[in-house]
């Protein structure tokens, strides 16, 4: 064997299995593991760089979580205001299937138990969106602003999307979430079905009156709302505010020069019409 064999072969045993490792290492990292979404893979990283909160994080009722205040509670709901600073988040379990409404835009991280706290969601000021109970769910705020909500826990198992779909003759899971309008500073009043109930996003403009219609109902304001529920009950509700309505003449009205947006849950009577 010549000098120039005897140095080809040594370098040819070496090198080729270090490029052979290197070339599978760099296949696995593009790889996601399974059940893990490929579009979560910068993340990886940072997942064990900060340990996840979810992994330790101490289950919790909403009415014992330090960022949720219980504004009302009766034989039908429990309504809490949710408040989370910049970098804190809430991990709470909810018995009860449950409704928020976003107050301000701001974007924050969302999970249920056993997934990891890695997905981002915008969610714009007025949203309605229903989650069903029975497990955890964190929110965790990175943002530069505070994110608030008002959560409402339905005391009634049967206020669920889950029910019988006119449109294919089966029973199935409707829209979880209301759209945003599609003229944000125009009238509106778009609805999500809840089978014994009826969650509405509305704004009125200046002037504009509104009647729930048969009740009970729950409005819960976005914005400064005016609520007469009654000849003796005249309410001004801020930002974040709710009120129970008990008469049949209740009526919400805009009294300022611009919009006045503010949910609005009516429960079906006994018959399950309004």
């Amino acid at each position: 064997m010549d000098k120039h064999s005897r140095l080809i072969r040594p370098a040819r045993e070496i090198l080729l299995p270090l490029l052979i490792l290197v070339a599978f290492v760099s296949f696995a990292r593009l790889v996601p593991l399974h059940g893990t979404p490929a579009k979560y893979n910068w993340v990886v990283v940072e997942r064990v760089a900060r340990p996840a909160s979810w992994q330790g994080a101490a289950l919790a009722d909403a009415g014992k979580d330090p960022h949720y205040r219980l504004l009302l509670e009766n034989s039908q709901v429990r309504v809490f205001a949710l408040t989370l600073p910049p970098g804190s988040q809430s991990f709470v379990r909810h018995e009860h299937n449950y409704l928020t409404v976003t107050l301000e835009e701001n974007e924050v991280i969302m999970w249920k138990d056993q997934e990891a706290p890695l997905e981002h969601f915008r969610v714009p000021s007025g949203e309605v969106h229903f989650f069903f109970g029975g497990s955890a769910h964190g929110i965790r705020n990175e943002s530069k602003a505070t994110y608030r909500n008002v959560t409402v826990e339905f005391l009634d198992p049967q206020v669920t999307t889950y029910g019988y779909r006119y449109e294919s003759g089966k029973y199935d899971y409707g829209a979880a979430a209301l759209n945003p309008p599609v003229d944000p500073e125009g009238h509106f009043v778009n609805s999500l079905d809840l089978e014994k109930a009826e969650a509405r996003d509305v704004q009125l403009l200046p002037k504009e009156t509104l009647s729930p219609g048969k009740p009970p109902a729950l409005a819960i304001a976005v914005t400064s709302v005016s609520v007469a529920d009654g000849p003796d009950r005249q309410i001004s509700l801020k930002p974040g505010e709710v009120a129970w309505l008990e008469r049949a003449n209740a009526v919400l009205a805009n009294n300022g020069p611009g919009p006045a947006r503010f949910a609005l849950v009516v429960f079906k009577p006994t018959g399950g019409k309004y």
